[in-house]
């Protein structure tokens, strides 16, 4: 609302962000050599705001986070082609990600990824939830907010 602070703006703007979906990248921590590791994903969320990706078991960050489920997401607003692409609001969830029932994520993550539906149902792709823990934010230049992914979901709710 208009009687928000700037930092519950940005809360509020992080969240919808997220609510919305599209393409995140995904950091892990690599299998292989330990350190950082990150892909594009696409990303839904579920009707408790917790993020959802489709990937397969073939892919090196399935692997990834099969042996480390710590992991991180970040979102962003569409880049400017005519301003610093380093004002773009943007948003990193960190938490650990849990393979869940397709069940439980299929009608959020195919509601908002319909293409995702010529291989949601193959053998090798699972359904991953992150449990998220943090969410740095952000807003613009000299603004960041480090806040708890709660009080993210709590200001989507109010």
């Amino acid at each position: 609302s208009s009687m928000d602070t700037p930092k519950q703006q940005a809360m509020r703007q992080a969240g919808t962000l997220l609510k919305t979906g599209g393409t995140a990248a995904l950091s892990v921590l690599d299998v292989e050599g330990g350190g950082p590791f990150t892909t594009l994903v696409n990303v839904a969320a579920d009707g408790d705001l917790r993020p959802l990706v489709l990937i397969s078991s073939l892919a090196h960050h399935s692997k990834c986070l099969a042996s480390d489920n710590r992991s991180s997401l970040m979102l962003h607003e569409p880049l400017s082609t005519t301003e610093d692409p380093m004002l773009t609001f943007r948003v990193t969830f960190l938490g650990r990600f849990a393979k869940i029932d397709a069940m439980e994520a299929q009608k959020y993550f195919l509601d908002r990824h319909p293409y995702a539906e010529l291989y949601a149902g193959f053998g090798d792709f699972s359904f991953w939830r992150m449990e998220t823990e943090h969410a740095h934010i952000i807003a613009g230049f000299g603004r960041a907010y480090g806040v708890r992914f709660k009080d993210v979901v709590e200001i989507m709710s109010a």
